[in-house]
């Protein structure tokens, strides 16, 4: 078992590496407003503005998935949605959850649910080197929840090393913080006595949990 700072420590390697390139054209847009008689202020403050709601956007949605959640309850999956179409907007990765998959359709799984599902898009988007498109859909029966997460792009990068953490084939004293995903999304999904299963194709990687629920005990 990894002890749980070193988890932490190879987390907080990863959310820094993500922050870092919107929060350094934040830095460098500020600089080239500092120089007088420049003439790219306009392009500054665009640069400013979008990297600032870039990072924004990183941080809310990485508390989503990192953080601390209720133990009981139901996520707000079209506040998941949203958090993450703003997680990917203005990059080259598309999107594609329609409202049919969300709480606007009746559909709900809990908080721990929710964020093991964020953690499954992290994961699956790494896959999408030139970018693509992450289509999410949930279902949802009496005794069943299914989450899928299909990663479609013309180049699709799935190393040993990732699916050995998220199948728990990793020697954990190696951990590293590429393969920590992949660790914590298992964690997760063990948590939850849910099965992991992914699928591997020349343009694509589909990523699913099933989750069975203890059916209503009968009056």
């Amino acid at each position: 078992m990894v002890p749980e700072l070193k988890l932490a420590e190879l987390l907080c390697t990863r959310l820094c590496h993500d922050l870092t390139g919107p929060i350094g054209a934040v830095a460098n847009g500020a600089e080239f407003l500092s120089e007088e008689g420049s003439d790219l202020q306009g392009q500054a403050l665009e640069l400013i503005n979008s990297s600032a709601a870039q990072a924004v956007s990183r941080l809310q949605f990485y508390r989503k998935a990192y953080g601390r959640i209720n133990e009981d309850g139901e996520a707000d999956l079209a506040e998941q949605k949203k958090i993450a179409s703003d997680f990917f907007a203005g990059s080259k990765v598309t999107l594609d959850w329609p409202d049919l998959h969300t709480t606007a359709s009746g559909v709900s799984v809990s908080y721990k649910m929710g964020r093991l599902l964020l953690n499954m898009i992290v994961l699956a988007q790494a896959t999408l080197l030139r970018g693509g498109t992450l289509a999410v859909r949930i279902a949802v029966q009496d005794t069943m929840k299914d989450i899928s997460i299909t990663a479609t792009g013309v180049s699709i990068k799935w190393d040993k090393e990732i699916e050995d953490a998220l199948a728990s084939r990793t020697d954990l004293t190696v951990l590293t913080p590429k393969t920590v995903q992949a660790y914590l999304t298992r964690r997760l999904a063990d948590e939850l006595r849910a099965t992991l299963a992914w699928t591997l194709e020349e343009s694509s990687m589909v990523l699913t949990v099933r989750q069975l629920l203890t059916p209503p005990a009968e009056e």
